[in-house]
């Protein structure tokens, strides 16, 4: 039996969407959305397992934007969110997130800062059990040549 799973965050909307292969049916359930990430859209998430991480992100809140440096969490097995104590050292928008090889390691590179200007940074963590006390990033800058 084939049954495929995709889950949606936009604002205050999760979706879990399951597809049945076997039968061609769709089933959606509503999830639960941290109040912290609703605002932010253009962050970069990894899945670890059952976990997703997500990273950053941009938004629109009391009438401007505002940029994020927030680490969030969420369990799809219990369906619930945790916001990381310690965050990104600055705050990061359309980034993207990799889960390395041996998934050992997420590298987040790329993306714009809250000046609106690209960046060329690649930052590292260990995932280490994601526990949130060993959540630690390795900030690395990579020189941009402009032409």
């Amino acid at each position: 039996k084939q049954n495929y799973q995709m889950l949606l965050f936009k604002d205050n909307t999760g979706l879990s969407i399951e597809y049945d292969e076997d039968n061609n049916t769709l089933q959606f359930h509503q999830l639960h959305v941290c109040h912290d990430i609703a605002p932010f859209y253009a962050y970069a998430c990894v899945c670890i397992n059952n976990i997703i991480l997500f990273f950053g992100g941009y938004g629109y809140k009391n009438d401007r934007y505002i940029y994020s440096k927030s680490v969030h969490k969420y369990s799809i097995r219990e369906n619930k969110w945790m916001t990381f104590k310690n965050t990104l050292p600055n705050p990061l928008r359309s980034c993207i997130a990799i889960l390395s090889e041996d998934n050992n390691y997420i590298h987040i590179i790329g993306g714009n800062n809250n000046k609106n200007a690209a960046i060329s940074i690649h930052m590292k963590t260990k995932v280490r059990e994601l526990d949130p006390s060993q959540l630690v990033m390795i900030y690395l800058f990579i020189p941009i040549k402009h032409k």
